[in-house]
């Protein structure tokens, strides 16, 4: 049976994992700080939005919502109106508080009810360490767990922003996200050169269900307007 897909628009990766990413999967978008995980979530649901006219909701649980819009202007992604943000504070006005509230299980009965009330296909969590710092977490794997269930109830594709420890193993803050997520989507960066070194940014599919991969990290820019990945053709034409 053939597989809806959601394509990421990066160019020259969307050909090695067979169209896209499964439609209404879970995905983990993982890096240590300065991978454009952020970029690269935000960049996926402007390009559907454009191209397709797919709606997309991103929450944005560290930065004002001005300032991840003035990041991605700087990106030439502006501001439209089928990709809407909303930030913590909005949430704060919107979640009834209690004093034992468990801020992982309002966040995501919030996104559930306002994807659905908007009729978004696509939705950024941005990012999953932020929503853990919310609460006191006692059993992570349950917690986790029924984020995911959540999630999948939507029936929304989720982009979940995972923030990586430098030198840290894995792919997630507690490790279940792992398991429990469909897609591995990892950034990674590496100094090249000597006294006038740069970095470098690669991306590579950790894992994909239902997808037959390329298990190969590919070069990664943000190039004319865009991200595109360097494949061994492309390298060995240059």
């Amino acid at each position: 049976m053939e597989i809806e897909r959601i394509k990421t628009y990066v160019h020259g990766l969307d050909g090695h994992i067979e169209g896209g990413i499964p439609k209404g999967s879970i995905s983990l978008i993982c890096g240590t700080p300065g991978t454009m995980k952020s970029s690269l979530a935000y960049s996926i649901l402007h390009n559907n939005a454009v191209k397709d006219g797919i709606k997309g909701f991103y929450v944005t649980l560290e930065q004002e919502i001005k300032s991840l819009r003035q990041q991605m202007e700087k990106l030439k992604m502006r501001e439209i109106e089928a990709v809407e943000i909303v930030d913590f504070d909005t949430m704060m006005k919107k979640i009834e508080r209690k004093p034992d509230t468990n801020w992982i299980q309002r966040v995501g009965g919030f996104v559930k009810s306002a994807g659905k009330e908007r009729g978004c296909e696509l939705l950024v969590i941005d990012s999953l360490n932020a929503l853990y710092s919310l609460t006191n977490i006692e059993n992570p794997r349950r917690e986790i767990y029924h984020l995911f269930k959540t999630l999948r109830e939507t029936g929304m594709t989720c982009l979940l922003v995972s923030e990586i420890s430098p030198g840290k193993a894995g792919f997630s803050h507690h490790g279940v996200e792992e398991f429990l997520a469909d897609n591995i989507i990892h950034l990674d960066f590496e100094k090249k050169g000597g006294i006038l070194s740069s970095l470098e940014r690669y991306i590579g599919i950790v894992k994909m269900r239902a997808t037959n991969h390329d298990t190969q990290y590919f070069p990664i820019l943000y190039l004319k307007d865009k991200f595109t990945v360097f494949g061994r053709e492309e390298l060995e034409l240059e």
